[in-house]
């Protein structure tokens, strides 16, 4: 796995390219000036992402659900926000504001293992000190400090995370994790913490400025992703006119397919497109 080159995301940012320049806001796949990468305006889907936990562990749900509401309360959450603004985290988009948990139980650990992808900026990943960085893992190291508890952060395969979660190698899913009613049945969640929405990505060159502009193209998504399971189950229609979706472990390498012409668009999630587009520009 390629460390995430956060380095890039501050040197762009230090030379004044703003998230516009890199095409962040979209612009129906318009481009002006050095603009290498766009957004398309339409949106695959929206969705929510939560902390996923095994079913019989409803005490450390909600431990976790109360201590993240308390770190709203106290604004510690959009301190942990503003440090990732940079790399497409938006605070506007944090939603878990309350909980139902009226008393925090106790939990009989001492150490929270936290799966997560580390190929998933700016949530997971590994920055250019070979240290794990993110917004997810920063929630979660300070979800354990204030319980005191030690914190091991675990990188895992996206594909198995079901394995490792049910082993007991991880306690918790946290990267990042997209709720659907289909995995509602095989985790308890956490109230959704983050908005999120799936877009694709193109070069700017391309000529693809909206959905229709896709028919014959060739798109990737990263397998066992939500935008993977959207374009499959949610929007059959618009992926039958692709000539082909693929699918990748990871965004860093789809990125350099994109750049090489041996796909035509990414199908990803919005945050992560905004931290892949500075990092490749």
């Amino acid at each position: 796995m390629k460390a995430r080159k956060v380095t890039a995301v501050l040197v762009a940012l230090m030379m004044g390219l703003s998230l516009a320049l890199v095409g962040c806001s979209g612009g129906g796949g318009t481009s002006s000036g050095n603009v290498k990468y766009v957004i398309l305006d339409e949106n695959i889907t929206t969705e929510q992402y939560g902390v996923g936990f095994r079913l019989d562990d409803s005490d450390l749900r909600d431990i976790v659900e109360y201590t993240i509401v308390e770190m709203y309360n106290d604004g510690t959450v959009k301190k942990i926000a503003e440090k990732y603004a940079d790399q497409g985290i938006n605070f506007d988009a944090f939603v878990l504001t309350e909980t139902d948990v009226k008393e925090k139980p106790t939990w009989d650990r001492t150490t929270l293992l936290v799966g997560f992808d580390q190929d998933f900026p700016p949530y997971g990943y590994v920055d250019d000190n070979g240290n794990f960085a993110g917004f997810d893992l920063d929630m979660a190291a300070e979800v354990a400090k204030r319980n005191d508890w030690d914190i091991k952060l675990v990188p895992i395969n996206w594909d198995l995370k079901d394995a490792e979660l049910a082993s007991g190698n991880i306690d918790c899913i946290w990267n990042g994790f997209t709720i659907t009613a289909d995995r509602e049945k095989q985790y308890l969640f956490t109230k959704p913490y983050m908005d999120n929405t799936q877009v694709f990505v193109v070069l700017a060159d391309s000529g693809i400025k909206n959905f229709a502009d896709l028919e014959g193209k060739v798109v990737m998504a990263q397998s066992n992703s939500a935008a993977y399971y959207a374009l499959n189950d949610d929007m059959p229609e618009l992926t039958k006119t692709f000539k082909e979706l693929r699918t990748i472990p990871e965004y860093n390498t789809a990125f350099l397919e994109l750049d090489q012409g041996t796909v035509d668009a990414i199908a990803i999630d919005r945050p992560v497109a905004i931290f892949q587009m500075a990092a490749h520009s």
